[in-house]
């Protein structure tokens, strides 16, 4: 495991992450040196994605009194936030800030791409990985679907006393977007939203202000 501090913020990289990383990065089919130098360089660009957008969520929880910690794991990465007591606004700003974050990288990565600087090469698909992560994986974790962090916000919306119409709307829209990536053929995706559906119909809790994805 890696360890190391950002901005105050001890963060830790578990070696599923690498793992994870190298296979959505195209190493299952890489087979040249050149190759695996484009699968290492969308590595780095989604390793300083998935912490930007975890930083997101630190910071502003630390703005409310809070005392984060990161861990980067498998597929994705978490942000842990104990020692405050959120209001619902302040876990919706929490919530977020992640996206947020993701989409002012984003545009950083849209400004190198437009100013044509990055026309080739290994900064080339650093670049259109930079804005696929960035843009693609955000909208997707901006759906209202918990534990996604466009369900935390939508739970938070809507309140404690409407906890079984969040989880509802969370497994129903699962569920569609299941079915739509499995005639799409994107297996992985409808997997990952098969266990996100199961989990939103089973009414499986997320302690609010507690950890963001």
């Amino acid at each position: 495991m890696l360890r190391f501090r950002l901005f105050g913020i001890p963060v830790l990289v578990d070696w599923w992450f690498w793992v994870s990383a190298v296979l959505m990065g195209g190493g299952t089919n890489a087979n040249s040196p050149a190759e695996w130098s484009g699968v290492a360089v969308v590595c780095a660009v989604m390793f300083i994605s998935i912490i930007v957008h975890e930083l997101g969520h630190a910071l502003a929880g630390r703005n409310f009194g809070a005392h984060p910690a990161i861990k980067l794991h498998a597929f994705g990465g978490l942000t842990f936030l104990p020692g405050a007591s959120f209001s619902r606004m302040q876990s919706i700003w929490v919530s977020a800030a992640g996206p947020f974050a993701g989409l002012a990288l984003w545009a950083v990565f849209f400004a190198i791409d437009y100013s044509g600087e990055a026309s080739h090469g290994l900064l080339r698909a650093g670049v259109r990985a930079g804005l696929y992560i960035n843009l693609v994986w955000t909208l997707f974790n901006l759906l209202p679907i918990q534990p996604l962090d466009g369900g935390q916000i939508l739970r938070e919306i809507l309140g404690p006393r409407r906890k079984l119409l969040t989880s509802m709307i969370g497994g129903v829209l699962a569920v569609v977007v299941c079915v739509w990536s499995l005639l799409d053929r994107q297996l992985f995706t409808a997997i990952m939203l098969a266990l996100l559906a199961y989990h939103n119909f089973r009414q499986q809790p997320v302690e609010g202000g507690v950890i963001k994805g």
